[in-house]
């Protein structure tokens, strides 16, 4: 013999709340993690003027873009990527009247806090130059971001660490120059000209890098 239970109205509605307040927005599950990605990309020597980033998954609705601010040659910015696998993540380059320039792109897992450091290699679509662009925790600027010298002069250049939120890190960067017959650098980011021409100089840090231009004049 069954017998009917009677549940009070009070309680399906306290009942059905609970239920909604569990999951989410729809009713399906609390958002994932996000994590915070710093780009950086050294654009100088370029036609680009835009920088765009475009995000993809199977379980990303729409994809999320994002453009980057370029400052005297140098594209830096953040992203936040919901964390999960296969994230497709598109970086393209526009010039000043909107053709694409550059295109490159990686799939990577990312996860809710610290992801490691990836250089992505935009290729040139219009005969300009590859460029390569650091996704990492971290982001570097070097100041002065360009520099103009005479054969055997001298600047001395300065790098900031920040995390993808814009807080300070503290840290030494590895200095390094493209082309050392235009210009060398120490170890602590003292630029002596060798040669005419046009170098770059990078400061790295856990594998982000950050850029400045150097043009030596004869």
């Amino acid at each position: 013999m069954f017998r009917h239970h009677l549940v009070s109205p009070a309680v399906s509605v306290a009942f059905l709340a609970a239920l909604a307040s569990c999951s989410g927005p729809g009713g399906v599950g609390p958002p994932p993690p996000e994590a915070t990605i710093g780009v950086t990309a050294d654009v100088s020597g370029t036609s680009i003027a835009t920088l765009v980033v475009r995000v993809t998954a199977t379980d990303i609705p729409s994809a999320l873009v994002f453009n980057i601010p370029i400052v005297n040659g140098v594209a830096t910015g953040t992203i936040t990527v919901p964390a999960g696998s296969s994230r497709t993540i598109t970086i393209r380059g526009f010039d000043a009247g909107g053709v694409e320039t550059h295109e490159g792109s990686v799939t990577l897992s990312v996860q809710a806090g610290t992801n490691p450091a990836v250089s992505l290699v935009l290729t040139p679509l219009t005969g300009d130059v590859p460029i390569t662009a650091s996704l990492g925790q971290f982001i570097v600027t070097v100041a002065p971001a360009s520099a103009s010298l005479s054969v055997a002069g001298t600047r001395q250049l300065a790098a900031a660490i920040k995390d993808t939120k814009g807080n300070p890190v503290s840290g030494v960067v590895a200095w390094a120059t493209l082309d050392p017959g235009v210009a060398t650098v120490d170890t602590t980011g003292l630029v002596t000209a060798t040669g005419a021409g046009s170098t770059t100089i990078s400061a790295v840090f856990h594998g982000v890098t950050g850029i400045a231009t150097i043009t030596v004049g004869p």
